[in-house]
């Protein structure tokens, strides 16, 4: 997957770099949590030393974006239909609606499921494999570097 964004600003030796979200992108929602913006910021190395102003060409690999989407979406399914299963048959022993029990059970496990991705969200920021990363700066702010040449940079 390859986008261009406009770095907003440098924390460290990071970038905030400001994406306009593709049609694919905005059908998904699951960065925005639901935001109506078409665009969104994401924070990732700053490997080509862009600054404020540059627009960046950067990348995810496929399989990467493949394992976010499975985390994002196959592990609360597979905990509701887990949960419906589990309820389902709890509810056959303690005397209650099994149906109900499976419904309720399966809302409860996939409530968990997120829960969980949400605590390990931290852990996956700082393998850096579920982040973009800048393959080119596109153009500079019109700012020239120390030596009064503009700034021309790309990566791998």
């Amino acid at each position: 997957m390859r986008e261009v964004g406009e770095v907003v600003r440098i924390e460290g030796d990071k970038a905030v770099v400001r994406i306009r979200r593709s049609s694919a992108c905005q059908r998904c929602g699951a960065c925005g949590l639901g935001s109506s913006s078409d665009e969104m910021l994401v924070t990732l190395p700053n490997s080509l030393n862009a600054k404020p102003g540059d627009m960046v060409e950067l990348t995810l690999e496929s399989v990467h974006l493949l394992k976010a989407s499975a985390i994002t979406y196959l592990i609360p399914l597979a905990a509701l239909i887990l949960g419906v299963i589990v309820g389902y048959i709890l509810g056959g022993y303690l005397a209650m609606d099994r149906q109900l029990a499976g419904a309720v059970l399966g809302l409860a496990f996939t409530a968990l499921a997120f829960m969980l991705i949400r605590a390990m969200d931290p852990i996956f920021k700082r393998s850096n494999n579920f982040t973009p990363s800048m393959i080119a700066v596109l153009n500079v702010n019109n700012k020239k570097d120390d030596k009064g040449e503009r700034r021309v940079e790309y990566g791998e």
